[in-house]
Protein backbone atom coordinates (compact mmCIF):
# COMPACT_ATOMS: atom_id res chain seq x y z
CA UNK A 1 0.00 0.00 0.00
CA UNK A 2 1.32 3.34 -0.94
CA UNK A 3 1.48 5.84 1.92
CA UNK A 4 -0.95 8.68 1.21
CA UNK A 5 1.62 11.13 2.53
CA UNK A 6 4.02 10.24 -0.29
CA UNK A 7 1.56 10.78 -3.11
CA UNK A 8 1.99 14.53 -3.71
CA UNK A 9 1.38 16.30 -6.97
CA UNK A 10 4.20 18.50 -8.23
CA UNK A 11 4.03 21.83 -6.46
CA UNK A 12 1.66 20.53 -3.77
CA UNK A 13 4.21 21.16 -0.97
CA UNK A 14 4.46 24.81 -1.89
CA UNK A 15 0.68 25.10 -2.12
CA UNK A 16 0.29 23.46 1.27
CA UNK A 17 2.84 25.79 2.86
CA UNK A 18 1.17 28.81 1.33
CA UNK A 19 -2.20 27.69 2.71
CA UNK A 20 -0.72 27.27 6.20
CA UNK A 21 0.88 30.70 6.05
CA UNK A 22 -2.42 32.25 4.98
CA UNK A 23 -4.20 30.58 7.92
CA UNK A 24 -1.48 31.68 10.35
CA UNK A 25 -1.63 35.23 9.05
CA UNK A 26 -5.39 35.30 9.47
CA UNK A 27 -5.06 33.95 13.02
CA UNK A 28 -2.50 36.59 13.97
CA UNK A 29 -4.73 39.27 12.53
CA UNK A 30 -7.65 38.12 14.69
CA UNK A 31 -5.43 38.00 17.79
CA UNK A 32 -4.19 41.54 17.18
CA UNK A 33 -7.73 42.76 16.58
CA UNK A 34 -8.97 41.44 19.93
CA UNK A 35 -5.85 41.97 22.05
CA UNK A 36 -5.79 44.80 24.68
CA UNK A 37 -4.01 47.92 23.40
CA UNK A 38 -1.54 47.96 26.33
CA UNK A 39 -0.11 44.58 25.34
CA UNK A 40 0.79 45.60 21.82
CA UNK A 41 4.36 46.67 21.03
CA UNK A 42 4.76 50.31 20.10
CA UNK A 43 6.68 51.80 17.23
CA UNK A 44 5.74 55.39 18.10
CA UNK A 45 8.93 57.42 17.53
CA UNK A 46 8.03 59.59 20.53
CA UNK A 47 8.40 56.60 22.83
CA UNK A 48 11.76 55.33 21.65
CA UNK A 49 14.99 56.44 23.23
CA UNK A 50 16.83 56.68 19.92
CA UNK A 51 14.33 58.64 17.83
CA UNK A 52 13.93 62.43 18.17
CA UNK A 53 10.83 63.72 19.88
CA UNK A 54 7.99 64.71 17.58
CA UNK A 55 6.05 67.89 18.34
CA UNK A 56 3.33 67.33 20.92
CA UNK A 57 1.33 69.26 23.50
CA UNK A 58 4.16 69.17 26.02
CA UNK A 59 7.19 69.49 23.76
CA UNK A 60 8.42 71.81 21.05
CA UNK A 61 5.04 72.68 19.57
CA UNK A 62 2.38 75.35 19.78
CA UNK A 63 0.29 75.72 22.92
CA UNK A 64 -3.20 74.39 23.45
CA UNK A 65 -4.92 77.52 22.13
CA UNK A 66 -6.01 78.10 18.56
CA UNK A 67 -3.38 79.23 16.14
CA UNK A 68 -2.74 82.95 16.39
CA UNK A 69 -4.81 83.45 19.56
CA UNK A 70 -1.89 84.65 21.66
CA UNK A 71 -1.38 81.46 23.61
CA UNK A 72 2.20 80.76 24.50
CA UNK A 73 4.31 78.26 22.60
CA UNK A 74 6.66 76.20 24.73
CA UNK A 75 9.66 74.03 24.05
CA UNK A 76 9.72 72.55 27.53
CA UNK A 77 9.35 68.79 27.94
CA UNK A 78 7.17 66.73 30.24
CA UNK A 79 9.33 64.46 32.34
CA UNK A 80 6.44 62.76 34.08
CA UNK A 81 6.01 58.96 34.15
CA UNK A 82 4.70 57.25 31.05
CA UNK A 83 2.27 55.00 32.84
CA UNK A 84 1.20 53.23 29.66
CA UNK A 85 2.35 49.72 30.56
CA UNK A 86 4.97 49.54 27.81
CA UNK A 87 8.49 48.38 28.48
CA UNK A 88 10.30 51.18 26.67
CA UNK A 89 11.14 53.22 29.77
CA UNK A 90 14.82 53.85 29.05
CA UNK A 91 14.10 57.57 28.50
CA UNK A 92 11.32 60.09 29.27
CA UNK A 93 8.52 60.19 26.75
CA UNK A 94 9.74 63.54 25.41
CA UNK A 95 13.42 64.41 25.51
CA UNK A 96 14.27 68.03 26.25
CA UNK A 97 15.70 69.67 23.13
CA UNK A 98 19.34 70.69 23.35
CA UNK A 99 20.12 74.41 23.24
CA UNK A 100 21.57 74.12 19.75
CA UNK A 101 18.83 71.84 18.40
CA UNK A 102 16.84 73.34 15.54
CA UNK A 103 13.18 73.64 16.48
CA UNK A 104 10.09 73.94 14.24
CA UNK A 105 9.57 77.20 12.39
CA UNK A 106 7.12 78.69 14.91
CA UNK A 107 9.99 78.83 17.40
CA UNK A 108 11.92 81.37 15.37
CA UNK A 109 12.83 83.33 18.49
CA UNK A 110 14.30 80.28 20.20
CA UNK A 111 16.20 79.31 17.08
CA UNK A 112 17.68 82.82 16.87
CA UNK A 113 18.56 82.69 20.57
CA UNK A 114 20.37 79.39 20.13
CA UNK A 115 22.39 80.85 17.27
CA UNK A 116 23.45 83.94 19.19
CA UNK A 117 23.76 82.89 22.85
CA UNK A 118 26.22 80.15 23.81
CA UNK A 119 25.51 77.52 26.46
CA UNK A 120 24.23 77.57 29.13
CA UNK A 121 21.95 79.96 27.28
CA UNK A 122 20.03 83.01 28.32
CA UNK A 123 16.68 84.77 28.38
CA UNK A 124 15.48 87.47 26.00
CA UNK A 125 12.25 89.38 25.62
CA UNK A 126 11.35 91.80 22.88
CA UNK A 127 8.38 93.54 21.39
CA UNK A 128 7.24 95.73 18.53
CA UNK A 129 3.91 97.46 19.05
CA UNK A 130 2.19 100.50 17.61
CA UNK A 131 0.51 102.59 20.29
CA UNK A 132 -1.37 105.90 20.10
CA UNK A 133 1.78 107.63 21.38
CA UNK A 134 3.85 106.05 18.59
CA UNK A 135 5.66 102.82 17.68
CA UNK A 136 7.71 101.00 20.31
CA UNK A 137 10.61 98.65 19.48
CA UNK A 138 12.41 97.08 22.40
CA UNK A 139 14.67 94.13 23.22
CA UNK A 140 16.36 93.05 26.45
CA UNK A 141 18.54 90.00 27.09
CA UNK A 142 20.56 88.51 29.90
CA UNK A 143 22.78 85.40 30.02
CA UNK A 144 21.68 82.59 32.32
CA UNK A 145 24.69 83.08 34.64
CA UNK A 146 23.70 86.70 35.28
CA UNK A 147 20.09 85.80 36.13
CA UNK A 148 20.98 82.93 38.46
CA UNK A 149 23.65 84.93 40.29
CA UNK A 150 21.51 88.05 40.79
CA UNK A 151 19.85 88.96 44.09
CA UNK A 152 16.19 88.64 43.19
CA UNK A 153 15.07 90.32 46.41
CA UNK A 154 16.33 93.63 45.01
CA UNK A 155 13.52 93.47 42.45
CA UNK A 156 10.78 93.01 45.04
CA UNK A 157 9.65 96.66 45.15
CA UNK A 158 9.34 96.94 41.40
CA UNK A 159 7.32 93.73 41.25
CA UNK A 160 5.20 94.65 44.29
CA UNK A 161 4.15 97.92 42.68
CA UNK A 162 2.24 95.91 40.09
CA UNK A 163 0.44 93.85 42.71
CA UNK A 164 -2.76 95.88 42.89
CA UNK A 165 -5.73 95.79 40.48
CA UNK A 166 -6.15 99.57 40.46
CA UNK A 167 -2.51 100.17 39.57
CA UNK A 168 -2.76 97.73 36.68
CA UNK A 169 -5.90 99.55 35.50
CA UNK A 170 -4.02 102.86 35.64
CA UNK A 171 -1.18 101.40 33.60
CA UNK A 172 -3.59 100.05 31.02
CA UNK A 173 -5.09 103.51 30.53
CA UNK A 174 -1.66 105.12 30.30
CA UNK A 175 -0.73 102.74 27.47
CA UNK A 176 -3.24 104.66 25.35
CA UNK A 177 -1.53 107.96 26.11
CA UNK A 178 -0.85 110.53 28.79
CA UNK A 179 -3.53 111.19 31.38
CA UNK A 180 -4.08 113.83 34.02
CA UNK A 181 -5.06 112.81 37.51
CA UNK A 182 -8.53 114.23 36.89
CA UNK A 183 -8.92 112.04 33.80
CA UNK A 184 -7.81 108.96 35.73
CA UNK A 185 -10.27 109.71 38.52
CA UNK A 186 -13.07 110.13 35.99
CA UNK A 187 -12.29 107.10 33.81
CA UNK A 188 -11.69 104.74 36.74
CA UNK A 189 -14.48 106.28 38.92
CA UNK A 190 -12.10 106.78 41.84
CA UNK A 191 -13.30 108.29 45.08
CA UNK A 192 -10.79 111.14 45.07
CA UNK A 193 -7.62 112.47 43.50
CA UNK A 194 -5.81 111.40 46.67
CA UNK A 195 -6.44 107.74 45.78
CA UNK A 196 -5.00 108.29 42.32
CA UNK A 197 -1.93 110.10 43.63
CA UNK A 198 -1.26 107.35 46.17
CA UNK A 199 -1.08 104.66 43.50
CA UNK A 200 0.72 106.86 40.98
CA UNK A 201 3.43 107.66 43.50
CA UNK A 202 3.99 103.95 44.18
CA UNK A 203 4.22 103.25 40.46
CA UNK A 204 6.56 106.18 39.95
CA UNK A 205 8.84 105.04 42.77
CA UNK A 206 9.17 101.66 41.05
CA UNK A 207 9.88 103.24 37.67
CA UNK A 208 6.64 102.19 35.96
CA UNK A 209 5.28 105.72 35.38
CA UNK A 210 6.66 109.20 34.99
CA UNK A 211 5.28 112.73 34.82
CA UNK A 212 6.60 114.17 31.53
CA UNK A 213 4.61 117.38 31.92
CA UNK A 214 3.21 119.11 34.94
CA UNK A 215 -0.06 117.43 35.91
CA UNK A 216 0.17 114.55 33.39
CA UNK A 217 1.32 110.95 33.74
CA UNK A 218 2.67 108.42 31.26
CA UNK A 219 4.57 105.14 31.01
CA UNK A 220 8.22 105.57 29.97
CA UNK A 221 8.88 104.06 26.55
CA UNK A 222 11.55 101.79 28.04
CA UNK A 223 8.98 100.25 30.41
CA UNK A 224 6.21 99.46 27.94
CA UNK A 225 7.50 96.17 26.51
CA UNK A 226 8.72 94.91 29.93
CA UNK A 227 5.23 95.64 31.29
CA UNK A 228 3.53 93.84 28.41
CA UNK A 229 5.94 90.91 28.83
CA UNK A 230 4.92 90.59 32.48
CA UNK A 231 1.24 90.64 31.46
CA UNK A 232 1.92 87.80 29.02
CA UNK A 233 3.89 85.87 31.66
CA UNK A 234 0.91 86.06 34.02
CA UNK A 235 -1.47 84.45 31.54
CA UNK A 236 -2.83 81.05 32.49
CA UNK A 237 -0.95 78.36 30.59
Amino acid sequence: MTDERTRREPGSDADDLRTRLDRLEALVGRLIEHAPAATLPTTDPERTASAPSAPGPDTAAAGDGAEGDGTADTAAADDGPQGDGTADTAAPRHARPALDERLPAQFWALNALAENVPAPGGVVFAGAVDLPAGPIRYQWARPAEHLLAADWSERADRAAALGHPLRLSILRLLLDGERTVAQLVDELTLGSTGVAYHHLNLLQGAGWVTSPHRGTWAIPASRIIPLLSIVIALEES
